[in-house]
């Protein structure tokens, strides 16, 4: 039983963090090409992209957890 809580548990984080990425991702391109209150070039570009990560790592772990819980929940 314990391995079959590991790997639902971990499938869980990867489906969290595929979901965090393409959020994270999408945010991206959803910027207007109208506002100048931009960093310059390459610090904004780097900001976005740690933001990306982050909110991959956060779906992730959220998801994981989620489940986790939810299968302790049902264990019992």
């Amino acid at each position: 039983m314990p391995s079959l809580t590991s790997l639902v548990v971990l499938s869980a984080g990867l489906c969290g963090a595929a979901w965090g990425w393409r959020i994270g991702t999408k945010r991206l391109y959803r910027r207007s090409i109208f506002r100048d209150d931009d960093d310059d070039g390459a610090r904004g570009w780097r900001r976005r992209l740690r933001q990306r990560y982050l909110t991959t790592v956060g779906y992730a772990l959220v998801s994981a957890l989620v489940v986790l819980i939810v299968m302790m929940t049902i264990r019992r």
